[in-house]
């Protein structure tokens, strides 16, 4: 992650540099931190790791899972890709081959991909959403919202603030009431 001069010092990368009291931004540190042991195991990028549900969809990334990327050395394209995949779902993703080095690859950009090789076996355990459930909001709290933002001309943004308004409201504490703007 860093690199060494000439003269034997240590130079951080440019995100790192922007400190605060002497502390480096998580946000500027976090993208990279699991980079390193992805790149152990073929990841040129840790983007196919955090963002494999929305690159094959909900359903495909129940279903099966990176697990490393190999390429022939010194190429940076034209590699392989190994999936872990739950046993029953494999027929299902081998027909589905295509249609996922494609997405892949338009990811990447470019030809990172030509084929992948799946290996049946148990998933790894996926987390839980980090999104807080939210409570049914009562008839009389759903309509309020949907008034306040009547007056939006723009159908899309208009459903996106009712939205908004529902999950502010929804997560509330069940006893505040009303909630006031301070």
């Amino acid at each position: 992650m860093s690199e060494k001069t000439a003269a034997g010092k240590t130079i951080q990368p440019a995100s790192w540099r922007r400190r605060i009291g002497g502390l480096a931004r998580l946000a500027a540190v976090a993208p990279t931190l699991g980079d390193k042991a992805l790149r152990r195991r073929g990841f040129a990028e840790s983007r196919i790791v955090s963002d494999w549900p929305a690159i094959v969809g909900e359903v495909l990334a129940l279903q099966c899972a990176p697990e490393k990327m190999v390429f022939a050395k010194g190429a940076t394209g034209g590699g392989t890709l190994h999936l872990r995949v739950a046993g029953a779902a494999a027929l299902e993703i081998q027909h589905q081959i295509p249609v996922l080095i494609e997405r892949i690859n338009m990811v990447f950009g470019y030809s990172a991909i030509a084929r992948i090789a799946l290996k049946q076996g148990p998933l790894p355990k996926r987390r839980e959403s980090l999104r807080p459930k939210l409570r049914q909001l009562k008839p009389e709290e759903a309509q309020k919202v949907t008034e306040s933002v009547a007056g939006v001309e723009r159908s899309d943004l208009r459903q996106a603030l009712e939205d908004l308004g529902k999950a502010v409201t929804a997560r509330a504490k069940a006893g505040s009431g009303k909630r006031t703007n301070s």
